[in-house]
């Protein structure tokens, strides 16, 4: 039988490696071979292992659904050359927003599960938020930038190309984090407060103890 800690670590794997496939992309004749829509089905069997340790991320896998059916069809569009994304604006703004939404939430879920699983002092948790901040801005900006370019000077095409660089070493790094975590995965620590009231309903004084033993022995 599967126990908790091996899904989350599980979990945790197909999430990095999901990663993976969305921030690398190698394409040979404009066909990828690190395919988006390989990345978000990780996500969704991800989710389906983490969803116990951290319920909220059963409230984005419709929108992983979908992100997966859209990078699936316009992967299937670039065999016979053509592509979906590019050819109408609003549906790729539409797409945009729907996946930073997507990436915001699953990330800080992922800390989440980072805070109750990781050994103290780790700090996992704290670097997986400033990764999602960091990731959260870049991708918004990007998403304009290739929204307007059309009207941009050309400078805005150099911006663009560093910010994508920039936007893979974060990748990069968030992808470790979640290495990282997998490998220091452990039993969840109860907290402070917790272990004190448990100490005090075991607990039972000395006096009290003592009277106790005297009334059975009269």
């Amino acid at each position: 039988m599967t126990t908790e800690l091996e899904r989350v670590r599980s979990g945790l794997l197909r999430a990095a490696w999901g990663y993976i496939f969305l921030y690398f992309n190698i394409n040979i004749n404009h066909i990828s071979l690190l395919p988006a829509f390989v990345g978000y089905i990780l996500f969704l069997a991800a989710i389906a292992q983490l969803r116990d340790a951290e319920w909220e991320l059963t409230l984005i896998y419709t929108l992983g659904v979908m992100l997966l059916l859209w990078n699936a069809a316009d992967w299937l569009m670039s065999w016979i050359g053509l592509q979906i994304s590019g050819r109408w604006k609003i549906l790729d703004l539409l797409t945009g927003l729907v996946n930073l939404y997507f990436q915001f939430q699953f990330v800080t879920n992922l800390a989440a599960i980072a805070a109750k699983f990781q050994p103290n002092g780790r700090g996992l948790d704290a670097k997986l938020l400033t990764y999602r901040t960091w990731q959260t801005v870049l991708l918004t900006i990007v998403m304009l930038l290739t929204t307007f370019y059309p009207w941009l000077s050309e400078v805005w095409g150099y911006v663009l190309a560093v910010l994508g660089v920039i936007y893979v070493v974060f990748g990069f790094c968030l992808i470790k984090a979640l290495f990282d975590l997998r490998r220091c995965v452990q039993e969840p620590q109860p907290e402070p407060g917790e272990t004190e009231s448990a100490a005090s309903r075991t607990h039972v004084p000395k006096e009290a103890s003592t009277a106790e033993a005297g009334a059975e022995t009269d």
